[in-house]
């Protein structure tokens, strides 16, 4: 996946810009994102996201914000299990645009950062025995992309878009048991592509 990325990436640079006459999906200068779901992960809807674009007669200044929030209690015999936590991951970037009709190529960069805090909680009768994990996380770096968009009408496209992540990230896991805490923590540098096929629903206005 990483050589078509590549391959396409150059091709995309090598068309020359000279002469490029820009298509009438061009004259609409905002774009609204909606939507961000992994197109080959079917079992999962993914992240809510949302963005905006600002585009130009090059490119576009891009940015937006993933969000996953999640809630969940079961009730055993013996005990209670409470779960919950959020992500929210703001970026902010530019991308470059090269048109063919009705399809838009982009590439670009975008600074990204994350932060995430999920708990579980198992309530006991017995108070001795129930225990507390809270796990908290920070992530930011730079994230390269690549991706298409095909514009159903000057207003409406759906896109695809994936990207490489280069970027730190520190961690906290904190459990309660007994009356005694006990503390993780990690932190580390990353490098690694993202899922292929993150699609998007864009209006344009």
């Amino acid at each position: 996946m990483k050589n078509t990325i590549i391959i396409i990436a150059v091709f995309a640079l090598q068309i020359p810009c000279t002469g490029q006459d820009l298509p009438d999906y061009s004259l609409n200068r905002n774009e609204l994102n909606l939507g961000y779901f992994n197109a080959f992960e079917l079992n999962g809807l993914g992240d809510l996201g949302i963005g905006y674009k600002r585009l130009s007669d090059k490119g576009a200044f891009r940015t937006g914000i993933g969000m996953n929030f999640s809630k969940s209690a079961w009730d055993y015999q013996s005990y209670e299990d409470i779960d919950k936590g959020y992500e929210l991951s703001p970026r902010v970037g530019y991308e470059f645009h090269q048109w063919y009709k009705r399809i838009r190529v982009h590439y670009g960069v975008d600074a990204v950062t994350s932060f995430s805090r999920y708990s579980s909680e198992y309530i006991y009768e017995d108070p001795a025995n129930s225990r507390f994990n809270e796990y908290k996380s920070f992530a930011g770096g730079i994230r390269p992309l690549l991706g298409i968009t095909v514009y159903l009408s000057p207003s409406i496209s759906i896109a695809t878009e994936t990207y490489m992540n280069i970027g730190f990230s520190k961690s906290t896991d904190e459990r309660t048991y007994n009356g005694e805490t006990e503390i993780y923590e990690r932190q580390g540098m990353n490098v690694g592509l993202g899922p292929l096929g993150i699609v998007s629903v864009n209006f344009h206005f």
